[in-house]
């Protein structure tokens, strides 16, 4: 379990600093720092990866029935609108409180349904012990997330940058867009467990085909890019078109900002691979306890790198106080939860162990 937790952690960092490359892509508007890097992360590194490292794919898939596919597709489509969403929002009402509402829900949503729709053949730990404690740790977590925003609400307020000239439609249009993305957002993490943990593709890419836990990963996660590729290429190119940006990929000095955009591709793609693993590691509530560890991780390094980079120099006394106590209940919430995950995996060890052995 140990591996898993600190494999979840090192997917957080990843996610925590894979778009710092996107401060330094001089000459490249919004629409095509982030066009390139929907293009390389969730379309080309995915298919080359995937398709030159794991063993007979098409032979995999073979074996896992097509609703599978379609849920995941759907879901992750979805994913791909939610970043969108959630984009728009930051405009509406500011960075802070969009993106603690936005991992707020991504939390609830992406922690709790996993615990809920489980394999048939599997109990679901809701009502029990271990699902207790499981809830406990989650609601825990989101309370950290929600005071963590509070802070960077305060802190906004106290350096004058908040939304105090904005008008209440404008805010309550910002919420709303924050809330449905978050929603749609949800769909990776859900189709990520559709995939694994429902349509069994890394275990008979790994049991049946011979590939390693963390390749037998990719097989799961490449139909999760395709379907967010479709949603952010319509947008991406309606973008690019409106503003008339295409030519920007060629301008000169655009092959360096090239070469950032698939470095965050890399980072990011790095991370999703290695979270896939840490939820391996994780047992039966992997795909809960992961994603739990992995948003509360990234808000971490996330709060880390505004730190260093003086975001929240001249911020109020009260704003880094409760920024404190808000990592403080972040770190008890993620104990919380592997202590559950803890008692799940021991409880399968005996289940395991007590069966008969057959002559």
């Amino acid at each position: 379990m140990i591996t898993g937790v600190l494999l979840a952690f090192l997917s957080a960092v990843l996610l925590g600093v894979y778009a710092l490359p996107s401060k330094y892509t001089k000459g490249f508007a919004w629409e095509n720092t982030w066009a390139g890097f929907f293009f390389f992360g969730m379309f080309v590194i995915p298919l080359i990866v995937t398709f030159s490292l794991v063993n007979d794919l098409w032979g995999i898939y073979s074996q896992i029935p097509s609703w599978v596919f379609f849920t995941m597709f759907g879901l992750s489509f979805c994913w791909g609108i939610g970043n969108m969403l959630w984009g728009y929002s930051i405009n509406s009402i500011g960075m802070a409180l969009a993106f603690s509402l936005f991992l707020g829900v991504i939390t609830s949503i992406d922690t709790v349904l996993p615990l809920i729709l489980v394999p048939e053949g599997q109990d679901s730990v809701i009502g029990t012990s271990i699902g207790n404690i499981m809830l406990v740790g989650i609601a825990v977590i989101v309370s950290g997330i929600a005071l963590n925003g509070y802070a960077g609400i305060l802190r906004d307020r106290s350096k004058g940058d908040g939304n105090e000239k904005k008008d209440t439609k404008t805010i309550r249009q910002g919420i709303l867009f924050c809330v449905l993305g978050a929603i749609c957002a949800a769909g990776f993490n859900l189709s990520y467990h559709t995939g694994n943990n429902l349509g069994g593709i890394g275990e008979v890419a790994e049991v049946q085909f011979g590939n390693e836990p963390w390749i037998a990963r990719l097989a799961v996660l490449l139909p999760i890019f395709m379907g967010a590729t479709i949603s952010t290429a319509l947008f991406f190119a309606f973008r690019l078109s409106k503003n008339k940006t295409w030519g920007n990929f060629t301008k000169a000095g655009a092959l360096t900002a090239i070469i950032l955009v698939i470095v965050m591709a890399v980072f990011h793609d790095a991370a999703l691979v290695i979270y896939g693993l840490a939820a391996y590691h994780l047992g039966e509530l992997g795909t809960s306890v992961g994603f739990a560890i992995l948003e509360t991780g990234a808000i971490m390094v996330a709060t880390f790198n505004g730190i260093l980079t003086n975001e929240w120099r001249g911020a109020s006394k009260k704003s880094r106080r409760i920024l404190g106590v808000s990592l403080a209940i972040l770190i008890i919430g993620v104990l919380i939860i592997a202590k559950g995950n803890y008692m799940k995996i021991q409880e399968s060890e005996q289940v395991t162990f007590a069966q008969p052995v057959e002559p």
